[in-house]
């Protein structure tokens, strides 16, 4: 099951009902005018594999019960208009092999994010107030083609 209801004019906030959609594996979001946080309902969303929200207006954080997708295999959020820092739970979500953050809201600075272990292909984190150093870990990430 999809939606996908990308580069529209959609606005407001996301229905907390969609959190009901608990077969859906695709939310393709991206390009619409959507306010508002990730409603807290979404967290039943756990057969997502595939969840995009770049090119919108949100606010708030981005949610920690992202944690709970552990099926999700693509994660964009890139210009969402949400802020950092990136959950620490991250690290749980195995399948995981596009994540793609960028230009996180808000000065609060954050260590890169624990990725040990996940399959990760595609790496962006540009613009997320990331301090410290590079992990030595993504070198031994073999799989990473993009970072």
């Amino acid at each position: 099951m999809n939606s996908v209801v990308e580069a529209n004019q959609l606005s407001g906030k996301l229905p907390a009902e969609l959190g009901n959609l608990s077969q859906i594996q695709r939310m393709l979001l991206s390009s619409n005018n959507f306010t508002g946080e990730i409603p807290p309902t979404f967290a039943k969303l756990t057969s997502l594999q595939d969840f995009r929200i770049p090119d919108n207006q949100f606010s708030g954080k981005i949610p920690d019960f992202i944690q709970s997708w552990t099926s999700l295999q693509k994660l964009v959020i890139q210009g969402s208009g949400l802020s950092g820092p990136i959950p620490s739970g991250i690290s749980l979500m195995e399948n995981l092999t596009d994540l793609r953050i960028s230009d996180l809201k808000g000065s609060e600075f954050s260590p890169f994010p624990n990725l040990n272990n996940l399959p990760l292909h595609h790496l962006i984190l540009r613009s997320c107030n990331i301090n410290g150093t590079l992990p030595e870990n993504l070198g031994a990430m073999d799989n990473l083609k993009t970072l």
